[in-house]
């Protein structure tokens, strides 16, 4: 299985809100939002440049993307991202959406990411 990474532009950030909380209208004017709710949290990420009155906030992140669309039906993409990463000591964070899965890592730590993966195997392409 060959996997190509896109490397989504800018820098982002996640936000930890209280469970309960509203979703600040603010998020929406990110080129890029996640949001997931739980029963411990209400965590959002956005662009950086973002201001969400959160009780905490990390960053800067740099995003990327598995290019195209992932059938239900594949396995193993996220494993064949992260195993890598965790061999290196890289933190990242996993965001699905119906279509692709995302990786996050932190900005500082995002040179070692790309050699990482692409020791893997796996390309990393600008947008």
């Amino acid at each position: 299985m060959t996997i190509q990474l896109v490397r989504v532009p800018g820098e982002y950030a996640v936000h930890r809100l209280a469970p309960d909380a509203a979703i600040p209208e603010a998020a929406w004017a990110s080129p890029f939002v996640s949001v997931s709710r739980s029963a411990d949290e209400l965590s959002i990420v956005t662009g950086a440049g973002v201001h969400i009155d959160a009780q905490r906030t990390e960053g800067p992140w740099l995003a990327y993307r598995v290019a195209g669309a992932i059938d239900f039906s594949a396995v193993g993409i996220m494993a064949a991202l992260t195993a890598p990463m965790a061999e290196a000591g890289l933190g990242i964070l996993g965001i699905s959406t119906f279509d692709t899965d995302y990786i996050l890592v932190h900005a500082d730590a995002g040179t070692a990411a790309e050699i990482t993966w692409r020791e893997a195997g796996i390309a990393i392409v600008r947008e």
